[in-house]
């Protein structure tokens, strides 16, 4: 059971993501001239903030319901699946957007900006 509520809450690498957007809001910042450009890439990674809080929050929602469902003696295996399904559903959106999201500001950027930006 540890191990699944290890996976469910915090096995997504969602946290990591946090941290890396906080980091190029913060370079973005530094690195690009202050004006309307730089306003929009500001608004899209605070748009992936705000993708990626809304996710964490259902994430955890519905992985206490699962682990609810899986600590019930008479749950069914297909009450457990359609929860799985639920969940990974709601990964592959939040994948998803954040994908959209990323490419929104690499539209936005110049590639010396992307460069300087999110240096590894």
């Amino acid at each position: 059971m540890a191990l699944l509520a290890l996976y469910l809450l915090g096995g997504s690498g969602t946290f990591a993501l946090v941290a890396d957007l906080d980091h190029a809001k913060a370079a973005i910042k530094a690195q690009v001239a202050e004006g309307p450009r730089r306003e929009q890439m500001l608004a899209v990674v605070e748009q992936a903030e705000h993708t990626t809080k809304q996710a964490l929050e259902k994430r955890k929602k519905t992985a206490q319901e699962l682990l609810g469902l899986v600590h019930a003696y008479d749950a069914a295996p297909g009450d457990v699946q359609a929860l799985l399904r639920r969940l990974r559903a709601e990964t592959s959106a939040y994948q998803e957007q954040l994908v959209r999201d990323r490419f929104e500001l690499k539209a936005k950027m110049s590639r010396e900006e992307w460069t300087k930006v999110f240096k590894l």
